[in-house]
């Protein structure tokens, strides 16, 4: 054994240094998803490269949103406001008859038109003889009133015949009504309800009988030769070349009377100025007209009769007045022009041209109304 322990050599491997590695001292990070906001990502703003939150979009398209949300609450408060509208058109069943009239409820709201005559001759009469007129509202039309007739009318046993239009030639306008051997007219003047009760055949008719009257007297002045009256004569009026004018003094003022006599004929007509207007009923001028024949000396007159009537340019009352030669058909009305009362007179009744006298009959230097 030997003294001395021989020197262990070491192997040389293939690597001559090996590094261990360091222990890192920083703290790792954490990755996390950032958050985007209404102002970017994290609070950071956004890169210019990416959209951003158009604030003045956003305040246009609130803006057009409430407009279209105004609108159409607008609308439907428009549909609901014209829906009550017409549901207020169609009124309650009312009780009150139409004055002289049975089972013929009254329009709502309108009102009897003489109701300040409801006392005077000629209005009793007019109502008396099946007839009455009503003052429309002025918020509503003469449709409205036909309207409510057609909604009330059958319940009180009354069947609607035909409707007449404004426009017609052959038949008198309005609405016509059937109640067993009773007809009824209802119709308009003057923005007003006017009932008129007729026969069966003439409601079936559309009172077509009395326009061919209205035709044939029509034809009394399609002559060319029709005849002026004076051009200083208060009214205007053509007249028929086989009518005779004449003009005589009136009982009022010193003023004219005009005659007409009929060439061949009895028939004659006279207009005469009674006196000044100075308000109350018709009636009474009538009075004073007869009361002047009767002093004249010619005749001996009463008035038998009186009713409410129109002409186009005021109210007038038609009457029958008792003659010794018969009756006479008379008419009252006042010129417009002038305040003075003046009497239609005609000594044959149912008279064909007394009509279109009445009718034509225009106050001089004034328009109807």
């Amino acid at each position: 054994m030997s003294i001395f322990k021989k020197k262990k050599q070491d192997r040389k491997t293939g690597f001559t240094k090996v590094y261990m590695p360091k222990k890192s001292t920083s703290t790792p990070t954490v990755s996390r998803k950032k958050k985007r906001t209404l102002f970017g990502y994290n609070g950071k703003p956004l890169k210019k490269n990416r959209k951003t939150f158009n604030i003045e979009r956003y305040k246009k398209g609130l803006v057009i949103f409430l407009l279209i949300v105004f609108g159409l609450g607008f609308l439907y408060l428009s549909i609901l406001f014209i829906t009550n509208l017409r549901g207020q058109k169609t009124v309650d069943v009312v009780t009150e008859d139409v004055i002289g009239l049975v089972d013929i409820p009254a329009f709502p709201g309108s009102s009897f038109l003489f109701k300040d005559d409801i006392d005077n001759t000629s209005v009793s009469t007019f109502i008396s003889s099946g007839n009455s007129a009503y003052k429309i509202p002025d918020d509503r039309k003469i449709d409205d009133a036909y309207e409510f007739y057609k909604e009330q009318l059958p319940d009180k046993g009354w069947a609607f015949a035909i409707s007449v239009p404004m426009a017609s030639e052959t038949m008198k306008s309005g609405e016509y009504w059937i109640k067993e051997n009773t007809g009824l007219r209802i119709y308009t003047k003057y923005n007003d309800i006017w009932y008129e009760t007729i026969t069966k055949q003439q409601a079936e008719s559309g009172l077509a009988d009395r326009v061919q009257e209205e035709i044939e007297r029509d034809l009394l002045l399609a002559n060319e030769d029709a005849q002026d009256l004076l051009p200083d004569f208060p009214w205007l009026l053509k007249v028929p070349i086989e009518y005779v004018i004449t003009y005589s003094l009136a009982p009022y003022n010193n003023m004219r009377t005009l005659d007409m006599k009929r060439l061949g004929s009895n028939e004659k007509l006279s207009l005469t100025p009674i006196d000044e207007y100075q308000g109350g009923g018709l009636d009474t001028y009538l009075d004073k007209y007869v009361e002047f024949k009767n002093n004249n000396g010619k005749e001996a007159c009463g008035i038998k009769k009186t009713v409410i009537a129109y002409t186009p340019y005021s109210t007038a009352v038609r009457g029958e007045v008792s003659c010794n030669e018969g009756l006479h058909d008379v008419a009252v009305f006042v010129n417009p022009n002038t305040g003075v009362v003046y009497i239609l007179d005609t000594n044959l009744m149912q008279n064909p041209y007394f009509e279109e006298v009445l009718t034509n009959l225009k106050p001089q230097d004034t328009t109807r109304h």
